[in-house]
């Protein structure tokens, strides 16, 4: 009795761990989606996957506040499609409501980093946002 409770308790547990190892969120092409620094997401109509590594600066200048420069805001994003990864550095200026673009192989990733900064409050990593948006480049 001992050993069948030991063996269901492990097949229950072995189950739960693996769900969680497959934690991508589901992305659309054409359709917004935002991650969290380590987290990523899974366009499967493309076999891409989109890791938001970290934010490696973030010099814009806060809100309400008069600045020499606009600053610019970087993250650092893995890549991975077809078997291959790849590194690449999002980059948004301050002081704009644009959305930076970057064209990576054959898409247009529209995107933008939040929270804003404002005088007098520290950003951490894990509260910043990256939203997304892939799109097929028309050639």
């Amino acid at each position: 009795m001992l050993k069948r409770f030991c063996f269901l308790l492990s097949l229950v547990l072995g189950i739960a761990l693996l769900s969680g190892c497959n934690s991508a969120l589901k992305a659309f092409l054409g359709s917004e989606f935002i991650l969290s620094v380590g987290q990523n997401a899974r366009i499967a109509s493309e076999s891409m996957e989109i890791k938001l590594i970290a934010v490696t600066e973030d010099s814009r200048c806060p809100k309400n506040v008069q600045c020499i420069q606009a600053g610019k805001v970087s993250c650092d994003v893995e890549i991975s499609k077809d078997g291959t990864k790849s590194h690449i550095l999002l980059t948004q200026t301050g002081l704009t409501d644009n959305s930076g673009e970057y064209t990576y192989q054959n898409y247009i990733i529209v995107f933008d980093v939040s929270p804003y900064p404002e005088a007098g409050k520290q950003i951490s990593s894990g509260d910043y946002r990256l939203s997304l948006i892939f799109s097929k480049s028309a050639k």
